[in-house]
């Protein structure tokens, strides 16, 4: 169990160094390309979860609950009849599995996680700049998967009003640091430390994120019909 687990968690890291989550898909009004090019919690969580079927592992999707509404998707795994859960779809980099029959605690970049088992849910806690705060919460039953694909098929027209409403959000662990650009701020995350850097121009959103996070966006702009500029 425990090196599954490890090799798991391995795939885990790599989506979150190699596939960015950002709402540029819901801004701009398209449909997801998928793959490396990442998005939402809904779009990570689906790449993740074919890549760990092709490595054999037992996964599916599953949903939780922010601020008491069931908008976020993350991967239910099973392993040797215990059940864990990854969150690659979170902005944050929560880069361990979430047991259902264990508290955990985790840094990461100076980001704290920790869970609460608590009346059939899993509390999931992140604190950052010495505050903490509850981020989510997962009810470990399993849903029917075909009732998720089809929400996640409705996402951008059923009236949902998600977390990071009408503004840019971007994300990725960047070799040895971690970086979020939220609207017009970028944190960057490092050795225990955080730089906070604000009145970015999203007018040079492109050259910020090949500078900044080392991602290239020239497919991914053609496909949203803006080359230069947010």
């Amino acid at each position: 169990m425990i090196s599954d687990i490890i090799s798991l968690e391995s795939l885990l890291l790599k989506q979150f160094q190699e596939e960015p989550f950002h709402n540029l898909y819901l801004l701009y009004g398209k449909n997801p390309l998928g793959g490396r090019y990442g998005g939402t919690c809904s779009d990570k969580t689906l790449s993740f979860i074919d890549i760990a079927r092709s490595f054999g592992f037992n996964v599916a999707l599953h949903t939780a609950y922010i601020g008491g509404k069931e908008i976020h998707r993350l991967v239910r795994v099973t392993i040797e009849n215990r059940i864990f859960f990854a969150d690659v779809g979170n902005g944050w980099p929560s880069v361990r599995l979430y047991p259902s029959d264990e508290e955990i605690c985790f840094t990461c970049f100076g980001i704290k996680f920790r869970t609460e088992l608590s009346e059939n849910r899993i509390l999931i806690y992140q604190i950052r700049n010495d505050y903490e705060f509850l981020q989510l919460e997962i009810d470990p039953v399993a849903r029917h998967e075909k009732d998720i694909i089809d929400s996640i098929a409705k996402r951008f027209n059923s009236g949902i009003i998600y977390p990071f409403g009408n503004t840019l959000r971007f994300s990725l662990i960047v070799e040895d640091r971690f970086l979020f650009l939220r609207d017009d701020t970028l944190e960057i995350y490092e050795n225990g430390s955080a730089i906070v850097i604000k009145k970015i121009k999203q007018e040079n959103l492109c050259q910020i994120l090949k500078e900044e996070f080392n991602f290239n966006t020239v497919s991914l702009f053609k496909y949203l019909e803006k080359i230069n500029g947010y």
